[in-house]
């Protein structure tokens, strides 16, 4: 049987890239492994700041934050949103994501009649052009539903932490820019994602990771009777399911490894509650704070 690695066909920036799009669109931290992942409160009070840069106006749309970044030159810690591609010395956040958690659904208002959105990242408390970590543009249209997923990327500010990275998962309903938006009917999608934490442990090119759904490896969404997609570490896969209740797993096989992976293995990743709604989409999302601590976040798109 090949192995063939199913990278999820979401928007991945690096390095303050952006993505301009108009599609129209829609957890708490379990801890090191073996965990279990659980849908959680938000985190984040948008507009608490008060940072809405000025003719701003109401977008229509709604976004929401996921903080997945690590610093890798000391700890996870909060990331400061501002609704401009940069911001300068006294400026304000938005609003302000500890680590591991989900902001709440805010507007990110526009700029202009033509709907363009700006979003910078920041580690917190600092600010300035060219510093932040990542940033992300949208045209919008009114009614998308955005979650933006900020992991760690793969090249070095000049403070020693790594720039970011970031992906766009638009809600199932109204469409999205990855593969295979919308399940079969009567079915549900599950995106495992490990975007990020390629540039967090050590030596991830050494394995590749499988994900079950509680009895033996799982096959990705394009998989045929002679595949089995990877789940990371970097990329992920998509998965459809019959709606109901799991306890997934995440398990690891060397590269040079000639058996056929079958899951029946330690779990890397244990204990995984995973709930399945039919005619929806979640992400399980794989991040760490540093090496050897491997977490995940349960985040429905339609929740």
């Amino acid at each position: 049987m090949r192995r063939t690695i199913s990278l999820i066909a979401a928007c991945i920036l690096v390095v303050g890239c952006s993505s301009g799009g108009s599609a129209p669109s829609g957890a708490a931290s379990s801890g090191g492994s073996p965990a279990a992942s659980t849908s959680g409160a938000a985190a984040g009070t948008p507009g608490a700041a008060g940072g809405l840069p000025a003719g701003h106006r109401p977008s229509g749309a709604k976004v929401r934050i996921v903080n997945a970044y690590a610093p890798l030159n000391g700890d996870p810690g909060p990331i400061d949103v501002y609704a401009a591609p940069w911001a300068a010395e006294g400026d304000k956040p938005i609003l302000s994501v500890p680590y591991g958690t989900v902001s709440d659904y805010f507007d990110p208002t526009v700029s202009d009649d033509a709907g363009d959105m700006f979003l910078s990242m920041y580690w917190a408390g600092t600010q300035g052009n060219g510093t932040e970590l990542i940033s992300q543009t949208e045209t919008l249209k009114g009614g998308e539903v955005i979650t933006f997923i900020v992991a760690t990327g793969d090249s070095t500010q000049d403070s020693g932490r790594p720039f970011g990275s970031i992906q766009a998962f638009f809600q199932t309903a109204s469409g999205g820019t990855f593969g295979q938006t919308t399940p079969a009917p009567g079915k549900a999608l599950l995106i495992v994602d490990s975007n990020g934490v390629e540039n967090v442990i050590a030596k991830p090119d050494s394995a590749t990771w499988f994900f079950s759904a509680g009895t033996g490896c799982t096959k990705a969404i394009n998989d045929d009777a002679n595949s089995l997609s990877g789940a990371g570490p970097g990329g992920g896969g998509t998965y459809q399911l019959d709606p109901g209740s799991y306890t997934g797993s995440i398990h690891s096989y060397a590269k040079d490894d000639p058996s056929i992976p079958t899951c029946d293995n330690a779990a890397l990743i244990g204990n995984l509650a995973i709930k399945a709604a039919a005619d929806q989409t979640a992400i399980l999302l794989i991040y760490a704070p540093k090496d050897g601590d491997l977490r995940t976040l349960f985040i429905p798109l339609d929740g």
